[in-house]
């Protein structure tokens, strides 16, 4: 029982090992939002998600480049009207996302995301460790969406859950 409960143990912690370093970018799916701006400082890796927030004048269309130029929704990769769509970046390469909505799209409520592997460097990144000033956050009517990070408490929370079966 107990080599069974430290098989487990390792699994599950091998597994959440590789969430620990996955992002989930929030994403407030609004008409006031510059998605071109809110992505332009992050990088998208292949195991992160995208957690989409609006209201019901909204939904989130998963759409082709060429459907993405033309703001055209009638043939999507998915569509969602939830009001909160978790969309994973499971592998490499352009994601596009447009509001379905007449006139959204074309008024700017469109993202393109580009998902770069897992063990990508980030944009720029250079060899030696550099330290940047925090900064303060734009006015509300253009905040970019808040980003969160899964830590390693959580991988340590399950592991002591299984190991307590």
């Amino acid at each position: 029982m107990a080599i069974t409960r430290a098989i487990v143990a390792v699994a599950v912690m091998a597994a959440i090992a590789g969430l620990a370093n996955a992002t989930n970018f929030d994403v407030s799916w609004d008409l006031s939002t510059n998605y071109t701006q809110w992505v332009s400082d992050k990088t998208f890796r292949a195991g992160d998600t995208l957690t989409f927030s609006y209201t019901s004048s909204h939904d989130v269309v998963e759409v082709r480049s060429s459907a993405y130029a033309t703001c055209n929704a009638t043939n999507p990769v998915s569509k969602s009207a939830t009001g909160n769509t978790i969309v994973a970046l499971d592998a490499a390469g352009k994601r596009y996302f447009i509001c379905g909505i007449a006139g959204h799209c074309t008024r700017g409520m469109k993202i393109e995301i580009d998902v770069v592997t897992a063990s990508s460097p980030p944009p720029g990144a250079s060899p030696s460790p550099s330290v940047s000033p925090a900064s303060s956050p734009p006015a509300p009517s253009t905040a970019p969406p808040s980003r969160t990070r899964t830590t390693a408490k959580v991988a340590l929370g399950v592991v002591l859950m299984v190991l307590a079966l």
